[in-house]
């Protein structure tokens, strides 16, 4: 079985896929979040994830693993923490950086310069949807990205998110309180809590409906033109249902990604050996 691995700024996502699945949308046997820790050894990685996999009945199961990140100070952790899962074998990792083959071409300035997430999410995007697609996460940051018919991801855009624009505030003004954040009664709150839930959630969901609207006009479609907007995120199922427009909601969206461009990159390995294997004959 595959490993997927998203590793976040605030979050480690896991994902674990049966490669024999030959359906349009696999499903992962086993999703799990972690707290991204950068004081965590590989050790301690190894033995939560080992925890994980053995209380679901999938000990021993992983096979090869794939990871993106995008916080550098955890890359080589988890790589080592998931290689020792294998025991005296360890279990290969792919790594899935900004530049790596996705079947979309990249139209901006520094394509390796990209996040893996984006990069995920783009592949799975296009994958289940096909395109034109625009894919949204609400994470840490908000971040929009555009595929064109031509499967061109066109360009990115990004924004605070909502729980880090909820800190940002905090340290701005004393009198902020701490609160639960839940989608809020009215647009105009009756105290100050009532207000920053309004501001922050239909405040983000305005900006999800008009940054739609703009990119639409940037590709030249149409209003009513046809295009899936797909959504992942910790804090999509918070922002979405304030959202006028349609907007698909996939939790397990950048896992679907990483499991994507790994099968993809392994065909076309396992194709080019055949290839020599005949040509050496």
């Amino acid at each position: 079985m595959l490993l997927a691995i998203d590793i976040g700024n605030s979050s480690i996502s896991l994902g674990l896929f049966d490669l024999q699945q030959n359906t349009p949308k696999p499903v992962p046997a086993l999703t799990a979040k972690l707290s991204a820790a950068t004081g965590r050894t590989p050790d301690e990685y190894a033995v939560i994830i080992r925890g994980l996999l053995a209380e679901q009945g999938y000990a021993g199961r992983v096979k090869a693993a794939v990871l993106g990140s995008v916080v550098p100070q955890l890359t080589h952790t988890l790589e080592a923490a998931v290689q020792r899962l294998g025991g005296d074998t360890p279990v290969p990792v792919t790594h899935i950086e900004g530049g790596v083959r996705t079947g979309i071409s990249l139209r901006v300035d520094d394509p390796a310069a990209l996040g893996a997430d984006i990069v995920t999410n783009a592949a799975a995007a296009v994958s289940l949807y096909g395109a034109p697609v625009i894919f949204l996460d609400l994470g840490t940051a908000t971040v929009w990205g555009a595929v064109n018919m031509g499967r061109e991801m066109v360009g990115v855009s990004i924004a605070p998110g909502v729980t880090t624009s909820l800190e940002g505030l905090r340290a701005a003004a004393a009198q902020i309180p701490y609160m639960e954040l839940k989608p809020p009664e009215t647009a105009l709150g009756k105290n100050t809590t009532a207000a920053i839930r309004s501001g922050l959630l239909l405040g983000t969901a305005c900006m999800i409906d008009g940054m739609i609207g703009r990119i639409k006009d940037e590709m030249k479609l149409p209003e009513n033109a046809a295009l899936p907007v797909v959504a992942t995120g910790g804090l999509a199922e918070l922002v979405l249902p304030s959202c006028k427009r349609e907007v698909i909601y996939e939790p397990d969206l950048t896992l679907l990604g990483l499991y994507f461009i790994y099968k993809a990159t392994a065909e076309r390995e396992a194709a080019a050996t055949e290839r020599a294997a005949k040509k050496n004959k």
